[in-house]
């Protein structure tokens, strides 16, 4: 899966040796309400007029400033005010909060029955992101009871979206499994699902699942987890496995020993993959409580001119400020250069959700289609999948024509699957005729139109492109509910 939309929760470990040290969770959290209050609006708010307009739960200027100073968690109740005062999506705000704050609750804990929801999902009417957020919290509750027929029912769909969203809904969609990955019965029908989803030969969409499967502790569990490190049917299942075990290293002394063999050999292996050999690096280093030591690549001359556009951009965009933001060139640097795919995903997903995104996004386009990047190069693909995670639907044409021109045509293809849209078939006919293509820019383009839920574009590479065939029918197999509400 690519990196831009995981939001996986593993353990922070050490500072010490990263060139740009890692940022803590709860200073994101702070620094994006903190952002929200001074350029969320034409006018800056001051800390007594925020307090004044949030009105559930009522605050007092000091509760405020705790908030932005990293001291005290914002209730969930707050963040619901925050996206109605900045007219933000609701949920947007409590998704990435809650992925900062790993086992924060999402959802109104004070949610109704939702039987209306059920109703919906059980009808196949499309639910939002935020709708499943309340909806898990309501069914999970000590004294309800739902039958395990309509426990799978649900727990189906709901993994299906999980693995079409992208970005905030993504990550609102990833908790509310989680929490119903902690109820008995819901949670046994959840690791029922997921090995029936990820036994599908030809299925597209296996790392999430399996890494997933982290938030069981049954034996049973733990022997599949280590069967897929192991013996697994391809390279999306090991990974997935590895990022399961980064998230809930075992206790168990055999375990241990058995995962660390397994680990060091796959970071030892000559043709180990790069994001299978950092995974496996990642394991290690959450079963022995520390970080290796280079978890930043420095930019060449290159990258550091492509920091230097987007920082500035981001400092006219701060013209308002009363202090200097120092927070903001660091969360920019790790989302170019942190190698540790945790700390990227958060940069990522909070630079999309302040009052930036769409300076920065507008920033990228220029530096993408104005000509001045070196092709080929690593930080090119870099800005590619940046705009993908941070782009709307008018950056779309930009992405576009890094496909047309052969100029990092995979990273342009994955980029697309992340924004708003759908491309035109003739493009990706171009693409597979005009100019034929290997394998791997057949399942990015497959991985593109199958995430936008284009299926003109998947009867078109069914029929031009024998690779991914059988992995295109796969894509038009899934649940037109499951496709329609991802996006919401």
């Amino acid at each position: 899966m690519p990196p831009a939309r995981r939001g996986r929760p593993t353990s922070l470990g050490d500072e010490a040796a990263d060139p740009w040290p890692r940022i803590e969770r709860s200073r994101l959290a702070a620094w994006l309400l903190k952002m929200w209050r001074l350029y969320g609006d034409e006018d800056i708010l001051t800390i007594r007029q925020l307090a004044a307009a949030i009105r559930t739960p009522p605050v007092d200027n000091a509760t405020v400033s705790r908030w932005e100073n990293s001291r005290a968690t914002v209730p969930t109740s707050a963040l619901h005010q925050y996206e109605r005062l900045f007219d933000l999506p609701p949920g947007e705000l409590v998704a990435v909060v809650t992925a900062l704050g790993r086992n924060r609750q999402t959802g109104r804990r004070t949610a109704p029955p939702c039987d209306e929801l059920l109703e919906k999902c059980l009808a196949r009417d499309p639910i939002s992101a935020a709708e499943w957020a309340d909806l898990t919290v309501s069914l999970t509750q000590p004294r309800r009871t739902l039958a395990r027929p309509v426990w799978e029912t649900l727990v189906h769909r709901l993994l299906t979206e999980m693995c079409l969203s992208v970005r905030w809904r993504y990550l609102l969609r990833l908790s509310a499994l989680q929490r119903v990955h902690r109820h008995p019965e819901g949670g046994a029908a959840l690791v029922a699902a997921t090995e029936e989803f990820v036994a599908e030969p030809a299925c597209q969409l296996i790392i999430d699942p399996v890494a997933l499967l982290a938030a069981n502790r049954a034996p049973t569990t733990s022997r599949r987890l280590l069967r897929l490190l192991s013996a697994p049917r391809n390279d999306a299942e090991q990974l997935g496995a590895l990022f399961a075990w980064a998230a809930r290293p075992p206790g168990a002394p055999d375990l241990v020993r058995r995962l660390e063999a397994i680990s060091r050999e796959l970071c030892a292996g000559a043709s180990t993959s790069p994001p299978i050999r950092e995974a496996a690096s990642d394991v290690l280093a959450a079963l022995f409580r520390h970080r290796p030591s280079a978890r930043s690549v420095p930019p060449d001359r290159t990258g550091e001119a492509a920091f230097g556009q987007l920082h500035a951009a981001l400092t006219r965009a701060q013209t308002r400020r009363h202090e200097a933001d120092l927070l903001g060139p660091r969360i920019l640097r790790q989302a170019l250069a942190s190698t540790d795919s945790d700390l990227r995903i958060l940069t990522v997903n909070v630079l999309h959700a302040s009052p930036f995104r769409g300076l920065l996004a507008d920033t990228l386009a220029a530096m993408l289609s104005g000509g001045r990047l070196r092709t080929g190069s690593a930080i090119h693909s870099v800005l590619v999948d940046l705009l993908g995670s941070l782009g709307e639907l008018r950056h779309r044409p930009v992405v576009e024509n890094l496909v047309r021109r052969d100029t990092a045509r995979d990273a342009a293809a994955v980029a697309l699957a992340h924004l708003p849209g759908r491309t035109d078939p003739r493009l990706w006919h171009h693409v597979l005729t005009a100019h034929p293509t290997g394998g791997s820019t057949q399942r990015a383009a497959l991985y593109a139109v199958g995430m936008n839920g284009d299926h003109d574009g998947l009867r078109l590479l069914r029929t031009h492109a024998p690779v991914v065939r059988a992995r295109a029918n796969w894509w038009l197999r899934l649940p037109v509910e499951a496709t329609a509400s991802a996006a919401l």
